[in-house]
């Protein structure tokens, strides 16, 4: 097996485990999955080690018509088996089909994007040679200045406070009546290359362009007001002609997911009042109407969507799946496209929650009348819309706590945001009847992650800066789990080590 490694400067390429060497012994099949009723192709390998395997099927064309997986406890020969047929179950025209099989992943910062592949919070520091005359540049807009214990500059909420400090023509001056020593460090955190805190969900349209939530609060507000920023696809700028000054909101409910439907022309957010989710304009931003809400007796009213944790769109009908769990008509506003209510997560049901601040916990599956739930501190449900209620079809134990996902519809291959100590990315595959756990993606840079985004070849990684308390905290000291994440948003390039054409399926009816 050709193992791909990438050595350059500043850029970070971790791979997610050691990568088995692995040998088809299958070279070529003939099935007849109609004429012969249970017939299935079968494809024998050997592995040197313990490993995950993806196993692409595509035809003539080089489209993917179905892919497989297996986990392998012990080095040895194997098999996996295919039943001729595609994603959606129906089994596959005549003609020759080709097998890759892919043996791990790794990824590579994108350093084009934003600065040097991340956008959000940077750190720098000062050590102080002159008490009289602490002087400093900074590149980006500053959130705070510390020197030891003592702050001596805080942004709040975009508002400037403190009295230590002069900023003229992009240049700080800190007081040298404010206490500096000699010797001492100045700690400076800055948004780089635009203000962005707290980000917390993300979606990314076919251009490019990243559409995030961030959190921000005030010393004088009891709870959070989210606000939605569109961000050109370099990461270097905000889109000013969306929006007012390429921002929707601010909203003073937990607004925790987003979802952009290119095809209507419309981005869904979830809980911009509390308990309803925002339709909006794709083009310009402007609101739209509401979906949901609080109705008739509260919480105990099927219609009303309690502090939504997280939503998913039928992408093939008409169809929003809200936490809760509900189905609602989206092209109807308020109650008026209520169809059920229903949790059918048994085990752990509650959505991934920092205090009171919940999701993004929700993904679409590639079938229409499916979706994915995340349960903080424990598991990912895949869920079915029954037509009059929910199923849970499967689920899987996650270690390390997943929150935010991201699917590649292209091969069911699902990404899973885990809140670990240092960043972990989880690399899952949808068999269709369980969800196998591949890889694990890395990199140390990282902190807690909370959100991704799949698209093409490129993964988006959303930290968030929150420091829970209470419950949320007391569990996440007992994991041995840093709460806060660093404030920022990284783009990888993914990178699939495979080997192609490693055997020939040709079905015949």
């Amino acid at each position: 097996m050709k193992k791909i490694w990438l050595m350059i400067s500043c850029m970070v390429l971790v791979c997610a485990m050691a990568q088995s060497k692995v040998n088809v012994i299958t070279k070529s099949i003939v099935v007849y999955p109609e004429k012969e009723a249970g017939k299935i192709a079968r494809i024998v390998f050997n592995a040197d080690s313990k490993c995950g395997l993806l196993f692409i099927i595509r035809d003539s064309k080089g489209n993917i018509v179905k892919t497989l997986s297996s986990i392998l406890n012990e080095a040895g020969q194997s098999f996996i088996d295919w039943d001729g047929k595609d994603f959606s179950g129906r089994i596959v025209e005549e003609g020759d089909y080709s097998v890759s099989v892919v043996t791990g992943i790794s990824w590579a910062l994108d350093e084009k994007f934003g600065i040097k592949g991340r956008i959000g919070i940077e750190t720098m520091q000062i050590k102080v040679t002159d008490p009289e005359k602490i002087v400093f540049k900074v590149p980006g807009e500053i959130k705070r200045i510390t020197v030891g214990e003592t702050e001596y500059y805080k942004s709040d909420n975009l508002s400037i406070a403190g009295p230590n400090y002069v900023i003229k023509d992009g240049n700080i001056q800190i007081n040298p009546t404010g206490g500096a020593k000699k010797d001492d460090i100045v700690n400076v955190e800055y948004y780089n290359p635009f203000y962005l805190e707290n980000p917390w969900a993300i979606d990314v349209d076919q251009a490019g362009n990243l559409y995030v939530l961030y959190k921000w609060k005030t010393a004088s507000m009891k709870y959070p007001a989210t606000t939605l920023v569109k961000v050109s696809p370099d990461g270097k700028k905000i889109v000013d002609d969306f929006g007012s000054d390429g921002k929707i909101g601010p909203f003073s409910g937990h607004a925790n997911q987003v979802t952009v439907n290119e095809k209507e022309g419309r981005i869904y957010i979830c809980a911009t009042s509390s308990h309803g989710t925002g339709v909006f304009s794709l083009k310009t931003g402007a609101f739209l109407y509401e979906i949901g809400g609080w109705f008739g007796s509260g919480s105990s009213d099927p219609r009303t969507t309690v502090y939504p944790a997280g939503i998913a769109i039928d992408k093939t009908g008409t169809k929003i799946y809200i936490r809760g769990f509900s189905a609602y008509d989206r092209t109807k506003e308020k109650d008026k496209g209520f169809l059920y209510r229903e949790n059918p997560i048994k085990h752990s049901g509650y959505a991934p929650l920092i205090d009171n601040y919940w999701g993004p916990s929700m993904e679409s599956a590639r079938q229409p009348d499916c979706f994915y739930a995340s349960s903080y501190y424990s598991d990912i449900s895949k869920i079915k819309d029954t037509g009059s209620g929910f199923s849970e079809l499967y689920n899987v134990h996650i270690n390390g706590s997943p929150v935010g996902m991201s699917l590649d519809a292209d091969t069911e291959v699902l990404f899973a945001a885990l809140r670990t100590v240092s960043g972990e990315i989880a690399v899952l595959h949808d068999t269709g009847f369980l969800l196998n756990e591949l890889w694990r993606l890395k990199d140390n840079e990282l902190g807690p992650t909370h959100a991704v985004k799949m698209i093409g070849e490129y993964l988006y990684v959303v930290e968030d800066g929150a420091s829970p308390i209470g419950r949320t905290l007391e569990e996440m000291k007992k994991a041995n789990v840093n709460p806060a994440g660093k404030n920022r948003i990284s783009k990888y390039r993914l990178i699939f080590d495979q080997e192609k054409d490693v055997c020939k399926i040709t079905v015949k009816k």
